[in-house]
């Protein structure tokens, strides 16, 4: 723990996407408290399908896998194409702070609508959500570190060895984009598989 601390005391720029990450998620799960209660009823309505769903085991898996696979990967490529901008950054800002926003939200959500008792199924239910907020966390931060770098060597003349980071930012995309596609089938077949099992 000590180590990741001094980490963040180290890199600024890793320590602010973190400070974002934590304040975004903790207002994506204090806005359902805000909300009118006709919206509230939606969401519970909407959750409770979706569960009901799962428990009958009437989830379309592949529409579920395509539909997944088709959000995480285009906002993951959406992402990195954004880091080889100049105008990027807060582009890559605004995108990562709202999937932190959505996780806070999903989690609060099925807090509201199943209580204390849907304390576990919330956290199963937002593991992909979770690990999909630290993929962006750790993607931006690569995004935002390649567009600075460009902005470095454009107008402060720096010289780069651009074939070695062109490389490395390539298989940082390729690692990203499996990353999505993993998440992606453990959203779509392992999470509602667990929860029938409660």
């Amino acid at each position: 723990m000590k180590k990741i601390i001094n980490e963040l005391k180290q890199n600024k720029l890793l320590l602010i996407l973190t400070i974002l990450t934590i304040l975004f998620t903790i207002i994506g799960s204090l806005f359902p408290a805000i909300l009118s209660e006709s919206n509230k009823e939606l969401i519970k309505s909407s959750i409770t399908e979706f569960i009901n769903k799962i428990n009958k085991n009437e989830v379309n898996y592949i529409s579920a896998l395509i539909s997944s696979c088709s959000n995480n990967i285009l906002i993951t490529i959406l992402l990195w194409v954004l880091g080889l901008s100049l105008i990027g950054i807060p582009l890559v800002l605004i995108i990562h702070t709202f999937k932190c926003f959505i996780t806070g939200f999903s989690l609060t959500s099925i807090l509201i609508t199943y209580g204390i008792k849907g304390s576990i199924t919330s956290l199963i239910y937002s593991i992909p959500n979770i690990f999909n907020m630290l993929g962006s966390l750790l993607l931006s931060y690569y995004a935002i570190s390649f567009s600075i770098t460009i902005y470095k060597c454009i107008f402060k003349k720096e010289t780069k060895n651009w074939s070695s980071i062109t490389r490395q930012y390539i298989k940082i995309g390729i690692f990203f984009f499996l990353y999505a596609i993993i998440i992606s089938v453990v959203e779509s077949y392992v999470i509602p598989n667990i929860l029938i099992l409660l």
